[in-house]
């Protein structure tokens, strides 16, 4: 049986479309067995809609990350974009 963090790089990198029908087969059946893989990409899928529908779902309005980011920030209560940490700097 395939492994809980093949399904998940699999489905994450969406791979899972392109994969040959064995590979599809073995995913969907790992799917059925296991409760945590399905919540995953349910929670996955939700994301994915969530940031279509903050982004408008058109990439050619001429919105840059930086402005899709403070709407997603502001969405879900933090005022400021947080800024990316170095890990050397730790």
């Amino acid at each position: 049986m395939i492994s809980c963090r093949e399904v998940a790089r699999t489905i994450s990198s969406g791979e899972l479309e392109a994969a040959a029908w064995p590979r599809r087969l073995r995913v969907q059946f790992h799917l059925l067995m296991c409760r945590h893989c399905r919540r995953y990409t349910r929670q996955l899928k939700r994301l994915g809609a969530a940031a279509r529908d903050l982004w408008g779902g058109d990439s050619a309005d001429g919105q840059t990350l930086e402005e899709l980011e403070t709407r997603i920030l502001a969405s879900v209560g933090k005022t400021e974009p947080t800024e990316e940490r170095d890990p050397t700097n730790s």
